[in-house]
């Protein structure tokens, strides 16, 4: 048992923020974690677990917002690791760093990151994941999606569905 010593009365708690998923697109983002971890099966060998943070000033309604990739880039099948040091090369390649030594050479680093989303399954909610890197302004980046409002005195837009009450 270790020794905390921590009040919450000195601290405001954590927001509740919404974590849907983002839409499928580019975004600007930026490297805040880069760490090597050795994978929880003796298959996945060493790989390095990446943390972006999307940048709140081009997409400002995911501010802070983080995403995770983990690069298999020393896996034992042929596969997975050809697929982690392509995605490793195009990283270092987007950010212009071509020779890595360490793990901290990526970090602070900008770029774009094109998420994809992932489905509920399996019990889990559905999520993104990372499925490419591109340099940072080199993509369209992806608008803040725009849902229609309506009035309650307005007839909704062709596709929007009117509450059973109404």
């Amino acid at each position: 048992m270790a020794n905390i010593n921590f009040d919450a009365n000195e601290v405001a708690p954590d927001q509740v923020s919404n974590f849907e998923p983002i839409p499928d697109g580019w975004y600007e983002a930026s490297i805040v974690s880069a760490e090597m971890l050795h994978g929880s099966k003796p298959d996945a060998g060493e790989m390095l677990k990446l943390q972006v943070e999307i940048n709140g000033n081009e997409h400002p309604q995911y501010n802070r917002r983080r995403e995770f990739t983990y690069l298999c880039i020393n896996h034992k099948r042929d596969t997975p690791r050809n697929i982690a040091q392509r995605h490793l090369s195009s990283i270092c390649h987007a950010i212009k760093q071509l020779e890595l030594d360490d793990t901290d050479q990526l970090l602070g680093e900008s770029l774009q990151v094109r998420l994809k989303l992932r489905p509920a399954s399996n019990g889990y909610e559905a999520g993104n994941d990372i499925a490419g890197f591109a340099p940072s302004g080199s993509q369209k980046t992806t608008e803040a999606p725009t849902t229609p409002t309506v009035s309650a005195t307005e007839n909704p837009p062709a596709g929007v569905a009117q509450r059973a009450w109404k």
